[in-house]
């Protein structure tokens, strides 16, 4: 692990969030997207159906992984986590004590079905987790259904800005301190920085997390320009 990257007011890690999460202190939210299983992302390709472009760089994870992170980030978050997973793993997470709602990513230009012998997809699943205790969030009695194209970016599974926008408004008051131990390009700083949130993130690879930065501080140099 590097020394931490300060930009404005992120913090950013480069190394394996399995080593960094013990040494940070509580967050208020955490707004993530971390890997989905080895079939999606073995399947994960672009270029139409006769394509052998793997999209994925970068290693899948096991549902079992995936509800143990999201259980230590709701042990370290006060209040809300947010995550983009498999919908199969959303099977695993529904007896959790902190597990709180099932909510749905729908994707109007999501891919078509290439081999077309069965209706694509067109959404991706969102765990919404919370401790036990109250709970606040922006949103009133809004359903926890989100419907915003996908975007290509620089990072394979990079979500779309107005879509994390959107979650870290909802699920966040300004100020507060916004973690994502799977950041990516970048992506949920970025959201931060125009939202006025404080944030923290990790990201293992080095290649993405020097976009990071670079998208991070070009937010913040955005904001100095309007202000």
């Amino acid at each position: 692990m590097s020394e931490p990257v300060t930009i404005g007011d992120a913090t950013l890690y480069c190394g394996d969030c399995r080593e960094i999460l013990p040494t940070l202190d509580k967050v208020d939210a955490v707004v993530t997207d971390p890997p989905y299983g080895e079939q999606t992302h073995k399947g994960a390709r672009g270029g139409g159906f006769k394509s052998q472009t793997i999209l994925v760089d970068f290693s899948s994870q096991t549902a079992e992984r995936t509800r143990d992170y999201l259980r230590r980030l709701t042990d370290l978050a006060s209040r809300w986590v947010i995550a983009t997973v498999e919908w199969q793993h959303m099977a695993l997470l529904a007896g959790e004590p902190w597990f709180v709602r099932h909510g749905i990513w729908v994707k109007p230009n999501g891919s078509c079905q290439f081999s077309g012998d069965r209706p694509a997809m067109g959404w991706e699943a969102v765990a919404i987790c919370h401790k036990k205790g109250k709970k606040r969030w922006n949103g009133g009695g809004h359903h926890a259904v989100w419907q915003f194209n996908k975007e290509n970016g620089q990072h394979p599974t990079q979500k779309p800005l107005p879509l994390v926008e959107k979650w870290v408004s909802l699920f966040s008051d300004k100020g507060e301190t916004i973690l994502d131990p799977f950041m990516g390009s970048g992506t949920t700083g970025v959201a931060c920085a125009n939202l006025g949130r404080k944030f923290i993130g990790i990201e293992l690879k080095q290649e993405y997390f020097d976009i990071a930065c670079e998208r991070i501080e070009a937010a913040y140099a955005q904001g100095r320009l309007f202000a």
